[in-house]
């Protein structure tokens, strides 16, 4: 039995065949088999109250962005589903419930959708990506190609409510620790108390630009930003990037995706789980495009340099908000 109101859920289910291909059926979208298997897999149990209330505030955030009708139709185990997000939400509001403790904030609400000037095909179709940032520095872009890149690290000491500030050398996530046990050398178990924290890292620092794949007025808010360069033709603007960077970094490898977002107190079994292309899913509303130089000998990022790839009239269009 539900013990919990859920949100208003879409009337939309992915299709029958897709819904199978993940081994799944229409009960893996409905709210109270997600309260059946977090109970018995109570994976957020262990996180302090504090954490509890700023990852239903995140959550809050994603779902108002990433549910749509296009999303609807995407299998639950996708973060690009507008399921993901309500059942993210569902169990993590039913912690609360549990603990008998009141919520940080009201429960979100899809937004009434909204007319974007440019659009994607799909989620992370990735046939048009958006360089967000201030007008001054976006028209250089379009106009001369004069593009700026910056250290991974360069991120990680800002401001912990800045919207850029994240630790893009080391990516941390959280097993639930009642599912593991740690052998000592003489053969014994030892249980964990509490969870396990798991980190993948790199220990070269390395370049990137980050665009975003889709239009989202939120971006232009969380940033304070006035505008955008609109890539029209990304595999191209790819190429000239490469190009023009080889100049001044020989031999990086060069590589360029959508990010890979994942929630850090649920492992996935098979999930790509990277410090380079996986970020928290605190930044999924960013919906993140990476183009990223990655050192081959021993360098290291040290500062920002700017690539220069020629005016990019014919493949990007300036923006300006408002």
């Amino acid at each position: 039995m539900q013990k919990l109101d859920s949100l208003t859920l879409p009337d939309i289910l992915p299709h029958e065949k897709a819904i199978k291909s993940w081994g799944q059926n229409i009960h893996n979208y409905e709210p109270e088999f997600w309260e059946f298997f977090y109970d018995i897999n109570r994976y957020l149990k262990n996180i302090t109250q504090e954490k509890l209330n700023e990852r239903y505030k995140i959550l809050s955030r994603n779902l108002h962005v990433l549910t749509s009708p296009e999303r609807h139709v995407i299998p639950i185990n996708s973060f690009l589903s507008s399921w993901y997000w309500y059942k993210k939400e569902h169990q993590t509001r039913y912690e609360f419930l549990l603990r008998g403790v009141p919520l940080p904030n009201s429960p979100p609400q899809p937004r009434t959708p909204i007319k974007r000037p440019f659009s994607p095909k799909g989620p992370n179709s990735c046939d048009i990506i958006f360089r967000y940032g201030e007008l001054k520095y976006m028209k250089l872009i379009v106009d001369e190609g004069i593009i700026r890149i910056s250290p991974a690290s360069e991120y990680k000491d800002g401001n912990a409510f800045d919207p850029k500030t994240d630790d893009e050398m080391n990516k941390h996530r959280w097993e639930f620790g009642d599912q593991i046990k740690i052998i000592t050398q003489d053969g014994k178990e030892s249980s964990i108390i509490g969870d396990l924290k798991r980190t993948v890292s790199t220990s070269n620092n390395y370049y990137t630009l980050c665009c975003s794949c889709d239009f989202e007025p939120t971006i232009f808010e969380e940033f304070n930003y006035d505008s955008c360069v609109v890539i029209k033709n990304p595999e191209e603007f790819a190429n000239r990037l490469e190009k023009a960077a080889k100049k001044q970094l020989p031999g990086w490898r060069f590589h360029h995706n959508p990010t890979e977002y994942f929630d850090p107190h649920v492992p996935t079994k098979n999930q790509y789980f990277d410090a380079t292309m996986c970020k928290d899913f605190l930044y999924a509303y960013q919906m993140e495009y990476r183009f990223l130089w990655y050192p081959q000998n021993n360098e290291n990022a040290e500062k920002h340099i700017s690539v220069n790839l020629g005016p990019l009239n014919d493949i990007c269009e300036l923006y300006i908000l408002n």
